[in-house]
């Protein structure tokens, strides 16, 4: 029964406003995801099954009805990833302070271009608001204070932990050689190597800064939000940092203003939209082996 205009109370208004925010945050978490047009696809779904309901077609209401009951579990399979960085998304603590973040930047700035200058592969994650604990315990558990000789020891030629990723939480390194998730497979960055899609992939699933080195042109990339930006300089990567990691920390920058574009624009424009595709370590090589059977993809 309709409520007349002159008789809506404040729970009713209350009641609207909860619902409408509610609707639009779920519209935040789906947008720019491949889970939007899934979420399309259940609303045309329903809309058929509605209408079978209504037009009294009892054959179709009913088959609609069960694989409807089935997909919904086949739904929670198929985007577990999706659904487990949405709920991590809403829990993510607001304004967690960091550690001397500005010296620690600049540090990893400088050891970053170090291995571009000696085209050594690197592939480093900065953890923000999303815990990334369980990445760290797939490799060794370190804590180390972050250093320029450190970064370059750890991804050296050769090195034990050299195809692996480094994670970083505050002002040190708590794991080095973790294995990272690959990109998803649906075609846009295929063409690229394992390390760098491996870097497109965590920042998939997590709000991580993902500095990435290649191995075969010497360049500094930086995944996030699922994107993988332009070759960057020094003074680039640096502005980057401050940017998304630094101001974060002390507050002056809303990390979830910068969806679903979350590159800053620089100087030189939005190059990051622009894609490249370069191989960090092409089949063939032996370090292209490595990182493909470490991350579980034939080389």
């Amino acid at each position: 029964m309709l409520t007349p205009i002159g008789q809506i109370t404040f729970q009713d208004v209350l009641d609207i406003a909860l619902v409408t925010f509610l609707i639009y945050q779920g519209y935040l978490l789906v947008a720019g995801t491949r889970a939007f047009n899934v979420v399309r696809g259940i609303l045309v779904f329903a809309s058929v099954w509605g209408a079978a309901q209504l037009l009294g077609l009892t054959t179709l209401s009913t088959l609609l009805g069960r694989a409807g009951t089935v997909g919904l579990f086949a739904l929670v399979v198929l985007f577990q990833p999706e659904l487990r960085a949405a709920l991590e998304r809403v829990g993510r603590p607001r304004g967690r302070e960091g550690t001397d973040g500005s010296a620690v930047l600049q540090t990893l700035a400088r050891a970053m271009e170090r291995l571009a200058e000696r085209k050594t592969g690197a592939l480093i994650a900065i953890e923000r608001k999303t815990p990334l604990g369980e990445y760290a315990a797939t490799g060794v558990t370190l804590d180390a204070v972050v250093s320029v000789p450190f970064l370059e020891a750890l991804f050296a030629r050769n090195a034990p932990l050299h195809d692996g990723g480094v994670i970083i939480q505050g002002a040190r390194v708590v794991a080095a050689g973790c294995l990272f998730p690959l990109q998803s497979s649906d075609g846009t960055y295929r063409r690229y190597g394992t390390r760098h899609r491996a870097a497109i992939g965590l920042s998939e699933l997590t709000d991580a800064v993902v500095l990435v080195v290649s191995e075969e042109r010497g360049s500094m990339r930086v995944a996030l939000g699922g994107k993988l930006g332009p070759d960057l300089n020094g003074a680039e990567l640096r502005e980057q940092l401050r940017r998304l990691v630094y101001e974060a920390q002390i507050g002056t920058d809303d990390l979830d203003a910068v969806d679903p574009e979350p590159f800053p624009t620089l100087e030189r424009g939005p190059e990051w939209a622009v894609e490249r595709p370069t191989a960090d370590a092409p089949e063939g090589t032996p370090g292209a082996t490595k990182a493909a059977v470490r991350a579980g993809e034939r080389p």
